[in-house]
């Protein structure tokens, strides 16, 4: 296996440790990481790829990752967090990006019709109610305002001081913290984090209420020509609460490929986002029989959107842009961590904000499952189901490109022109993650890359390992494929 050098500079050391270690395997281990993208733990798995005839089951070729250095291949992790691992978040972004867009403009290659951008469109921003005064940093057409300079009382019960003359940096460590964490209901928001996607539902089942309500029809009515899709992605808030950034879109009955009827506009429909937004609340019990009233804050804010950006507030690419940018984030942004918490004593020595862990500690009181995540436990990214193409069917058309350029498989089809060829692929894990020397290798790949792929042509950029070897596989997989 050869190599190229032209596109990527590779220190001596790391090259050399590899050479030790593989001998002639170690280009196949070069080509292997550059093949997952410069991912930061990738997958290494062992077993065989068979091809067979569709007509009479022969056996037409195999291949075994034991009788090819280095013995192995590498799969990208494929996570989507930036903080895990960059080149993966970047791919998982890049078809986030495309699926958002092709929902807001259409891609007839994609399945989706160029007839939704002429469909009403908002962008919705859902936030969290208060729970206690924090530090804030506004900026208004004058620059930067004031913190906070204080309200009918200049301090609170506890004796806290509830004002703030300074204008925060960016980057100020104290936006998002509590003026007096004894004021401050952790309890409430964990809560809200862990019930928002009850609220969401109800918002989404509301809404179709309040479009009806808007047109003097009943629901029934509505539903017969008109119908609600979504994007959502969540994003968390330097307090520690999660808020919604949404595009909602009003189809015909039967789908995106027809238009809204009975006078359904975009000004229509970012008056029945707003007016749902204000009504629904669910009620939930916390921790000690309290019960609680979920339900939005007050900052709602709805932007129409053209896709061509004409007219409108918002700009259809731009908007995808936003909304597939937080598709990478996690609970850090607010103070969280980025992985499960197993025992609580990590609430106490991990290196984070006292306000993150008063929050922490009360996600851990409702759920230690997401007390990582200050007890949100939905999805970042979601969507209705015919929004718009699927990121399933985005890493199909990725790995489809790949099995058409796999030489491996070109020559069987040439020796099996006018037949199916179906192949099973068994594998099993074998570890993951990268020595230090491969580790510097991958870090050389993702910081030489300029060029998007071929893929990107299909919706996305990257690549994992092909080599007749699959494209994802659980500890011990098996599938059967038909190739054409």
């Amino acid at each position: 296996m050869v190599v190229d050098a032209s596109r990527t500079t590779f220190e001596p050391a790391p090259l050399a440790v590899l050479h030790r270690r593989y001998g002639a395997g170690a280009p196949a281990v070069v080509e292997l990481i550059r093949r997952t993208g410069g991912c930061t733990s990738p997958i290494r798995l062992e077993g065989e790829s068979v091809a067979f005839s569709a007509g009479s089951g022969a056996v037409l070729a195999r291949r075994s990752t034991r009788s090819d250095a280095p013995g192995f291949v590498l799969v990208a992790c494929g996570n989507r967090r930036e903080s895990r691992c960059p080149p993966c978040s970047e791919r998982y972004r890049r078809d986030a990006y495309f699926l958002v867009a092709a929902g807001l403009a259409g891609d007839e290659a994609k399945g989706v019709s160029t007839d939704v951008a002429s469909h009403p469109l908002v962008f919705a921003t859902f936030t969290a109610p208060s729970f206690g005064a924090v530090h804030r940093r506004v900026v208004d057409g004058t620059g930067v305002r004031r913190c906070r300079l204080g309200g009918p009382s200049e301090t609170c019960e506890h004796g806290a001081s509830l004002r703030c003359p300074e204008r925060h940096a960016q980057d100020d460590p104290l936006i998002g913290q509590a003026l007096c964490p004894d004021c401050y209901d952790y309890e409430a928001a964990a809560l809200w984090n862990a019930n928002l996607g009850a609220l969401w539902r109800r918002t989404i089942t509301y809404l179709p209420r309040e479009l009806a309500a808007l047109g003097g029809l009943s629901v029934a009515a509505l539903r017969s020509q008109v119908r609600v899709a979504y994007a959502k992605v969540a994003e968390f808030q330097a307090r520690g609460s999660v808020h919604i950034h949404a595009v909602i879109r009003l189809d015909g009955p039967d789908g995106p490929d027809t238009a809204p009827a009975g006078g359904a506009t975009a000004q229509r429909l970012a008056e029945a986002v707003a007016r749902t937004a204000a009504r629904v609340a669910v009620t939930v019990a916390g921790p000690g029989g309290r019960e609680l009233i979920i339900r939005w804050g007050s900052q709602m804010d709805t932007r129409l959107i053209k896709a061509d950006g004409d007219a409108g507030d918002g700009h259809g690419v731009g908007v995808a842009g936003y909304l597939a940018k937080y598709a990478t984030k996690d609970a850090q942004a607010g103070g969280g961590l980025d992985r499960r918490i197993r025992v609580e004593g990590v609430i106490e020595r991990s290196k984070i904000s006292d306000h993150a862990r008063a929050l922490m500690r009360s996600a851990w009181a409702l759920s230690p499952r997401w007390a990582h995540s200050l007890g949100f436990r939905g999805h970042f990214l979601t969507k209705a189901r015919r929004y718009s193409v699927t990121f399933a069917a985005l890493r199909a058309v990725r790995a489809d490109y790949r099995a058409q350029a796999d030489p491996w498989l070109a020559q069987i089809r040439a020796r099996a022109t006018g037949d199916q060829i179906v192949i099973r692929r068994s594998f099993h894990y074998a570890g993951s993650g990268l020595s230090p020397a491969e580790r510097a290798v991958a870090v050389s790949f993702r910081t030489n890359a300029t060029s998007p792929s071929p893929s990107a042509r299909i919706g996305s950029a990257g690549s994992r390992p092909n080599l007749g070897m699959p494209v994802s596989a659980p500890l011990h997989w098996s599938r059967h494929r038909s190739v054409p």
